[in-house]
């Protein structure tokens, strides 16, 4: 006698998961929704919508059969997670999972790509305990990184100045920031019908979230700032810093190790060190590096001499001013510089050489972050000029001391090497430089008695007049609440405070 088969074992799907913890599991409640899916699927592949029966949606709740055809695309469209995900087992650990998002909310993610090319957008939970994710690539500096993203849903609450997410998110929410490495929160909210709110997305790092969610009074939401809204500025602030400290974090042991060795280097006036000098160093690490030992270098021998008037530095996007902005080491040159500078005859400044075709081709978020380092540095005393041809950048950085001495420097866009540095005497060699900086000063296109009137010369070199109409009132509403309180810096080797001075002295400028 034949032994019985044994009985099929049917899987959990994560579908019937789902439906259960958003509470549609009730052939009522499908039937809604999975029609208006069917009609958007419908409008966008042609023809008419597809229909499913009750007895046909219990056996795929049950495991007992699968979609064919066109009703994998309307659950896929209901769900947004793809059609051999949701067919899949439900995970046996305990996890909580994310709500589903609406169409709107999906729509908004997909629209990041195509605004900011150096980005990819995957905010939505592919399975159940595993987070989306944000790529971001860089354009010549920044190293290519990602973090982990999950985008919720959130409401609008314009009195307190913050968008809101609810607590029926808050157990996904708690399981999502509750691992020790970087992610961010996206919350979407939908554009107000009365013009009052903006909509979109808004970021917080899920550090601040965990803070805010480890409090023990009670929360009856979980707020964040209209002001972290994801638009060019925000993206230019998340896209610099995230990956700038993605890299440096990797890299701290190595820069570690090589930082106690720059010593024997700093003794000598000529010296170079070549990239493969140290293997697997990222770009970022690479740039920190090089701009380390020729900050030390700059001011070891200027000490030697007189006072400088100038700072020749080779940055022409935005990816390549972000050490200024971000590098603690960078705002303790620049303030050595600075007292430097203050015993010379010569108001002391910074040289930046940008031609048309680079400000032309840069996207937009990488020119305000360009712009943001020279308010920034105009913020700290320092005349900015911004010289436009192209032979001239090509010249290694380099302090000038009139008529006497210009210690170069050069490690951005180095070529083959972390650093280049020499000390250059001869009167030949400093009439060179000298020159340089008359002819930058001269003929600068941020001409200008003042910060304001320079700056307002660089916005319209930039490209930046569309935006400045609000831009000022932009800078000031997100300096306001700080990016330190939007973003959180792993690295070390980072500081986001002077990005957040930056923003406030724009934030000062006239709109007019």
């Amino acid at each position: 006698m034949a032994s019985p088969a044994p009985p099929r074992l049917v899987h959990r799907t994560l579908l019937r998961a789902l439906l259960e913890q958003n509470g549609w599991l009730s052939w009522g409640r499908f039937e809604g929704l999975y029609a208006n899916a069917a009609k958007r699927v419908a409008a966008r592949v042609g023809g008419t919508p597809v229909s499913v029966s009750r007895s046909t949606y219990m056996r795929w709740i049950a495991g007992e059969s699968t979609p064919e055809g066109l009703a994998q695309q309307v659950l896929e469209e209901l769900f947004g997670i793809s059609f051999e995900l949701l067919m899949g087992p439900a995970p046996d650990r305990e996890v909580v999972l994310p709500g589903v998002l609406d169409v709107t909310s999906r729509a908004a993610a997909m629209l990041v790509d195509s605004k900011w090319s150096t980005s990819m957008l995957y905010p939505t939970t592919p399975v159940a305990g595993v987070d989306g994710s944000w790529y971001l690539d860089g354009v010549d500096l920044l190293d290519p990184t990602a973090v982990a993203v999950q985008l919720y849903e959130a409401t609008d609450h314009a009195d307190d100045d913050v968008v809101a997410i609810g607590p029926s998110d808050y157990p996904h929410v708690r399981q999502f920031v509750r691992p020790t490495r970087r992610a961010l929160l996206l919350a979407f909210v939908q554009e107000r019908r009365d013009g009052g709110g903006e909509g979109g997305l808004y970021v917080l790092d899920a550090a601040h979230a965990r803070r805010l969610l480890s409090s023990e009074r009670p929360f009856d939401r979980l707020p964040i700032p209209s002001a972290y809204r994801l638009d060019d500025l925000t993206f230019a602030v998340v896209h610099g810093l995230v990956t700038a400290d993605n890299a440096l974090g990797a890299d701290d042991r190595l820069l570690d190790a090589e930082e106690q060795g720059l010593e024997q280097h700093l003794q000598r006036e000529r010296t170079v060190c070549a990239r493969e000098a140290v293997p697997g160093l990222s770009q970022v690490g690479a740039a920190w590096l090089g701009s380390r030992f020729c900050s030390r270098h700059a001011l070891r021998w200027l000490t030697k001499s007189g006072a400088p008037s100038a700072l020749w530095s080779r940055a022409q996007i935005g990816e390549e001013v972000l050490p200024l902005l971000l590098f603690r080491q960078q705002h303790q040159f620049i303030d050595e510089f600075r007292k430097l500078a203050a015993g010379g005859v010569e108001q002391p400044g910074v040289v930046l050489c940008v031609p048309e075709d680079v400000a032309a081709a840069s996207p937009l978020y990488e020119r305000i972050m360009f712009f943001l380092a020279l308010a920034w540095l105009e913020m700290r005393g320092l005349v900015t000029w911004v010289c436009s041809e192209p032979e001239y950048a090509k010249i290694d950085e380099f302090v000038l001391v009139p008529g006497e001495q210009a210690v170069v420097g050069t490690w951005m866009r180095a070529k083959d090497n972390i650093w280049s540095a020499d000390v250059a005497v001869r009167k030949a060699q400093v009439r060179d430089f000298d020159l340089a900086v008359r002819h930058a000063r001269a003929h600068s296109i941020t001409q200008g008695g003042s910060s304001r009137a320079r700056l307002r010369a660089a916005v319209e070199y930039l490209g930046l007049e569309q935006i400045w109409g609000t831009f000022p009132q932009r800078c000031a509403e997100l300096g306001a609440y700080g990016t330190v309180d939007m973003l959180e810096s792993r690295s070390r080797l980072i500081a986001l405070d002077e990005v957040d001075r930056a923003l406030r002295y724009v934030g000062g400028l006239s709109s007019a």
